[in-house]
């Protein structure tokens, strides 16, 4: 069992094909390794907000957003257009997650309902014009039950 959402996601996304050629000692929470380093990535915790009016019995419906920052070479437009197509590829390998019902694990009392990837592109790029951080917003549906 996890004990937060942010290590169901870190969890989560590391069995993603698409981020697992990137080695797990460049996988971060809340930071990426320096510029450069090529093939990295950090998870973002953005807000953890309530989504509506809770249930009479405490029940809630919430929306969790993180972003996964990915620090990958794009030295030229084939490489920034190969990028982009791999940012297309994350965020309908989650949409299919969804529509099988493979959602992360979460908390006690946590019960995960979508996950999905909206917004994806680049986000910057080094003085150099050589790498370039991209950037994945995820967000995540869920229902907590019993909450305090």
């Amino acid at each position: 069992m996890v004990t937060s959402i942010i290590e169901g996601l870190r969890n989560y996304l590391a069995e993603c094909p698409l981020l697992s050629e990137i080695p797990v000692k460049n996988r971060h929470v809340n930071w990426t390794s320096e510029p450069d380093i090529n093939g990295n990535y950090g998870i973002f915790a953005d807000s953890n907000e309530p989504i509506g009016e809770p249930y009479i019995d405490g029940t809630q419906e919430m929306q969790y957003t993180a972003q996964i920052n990915v620090r990958k070479v794009t030295d030229s437009d084939v490489k920034r257009l190969e990028q982009s197509a791999w940012l297309e590829r994350l965020q309908r390998w989650l949409m299919a997650q969804t529509a099988e019902g493979n959602l992360p694990e979460m908390p006690d009392s946590c019960v995960p309902t979508e996950i999905e990837a909206p917004n994806a592109g680049l986000l910057e790029i080094d003085s150099l014009g050589k790498k370039g951080t991209y950037m994945v917003q995820i967000i995540l549906t869920y229902t907590i039950y019993g909450k305090d």
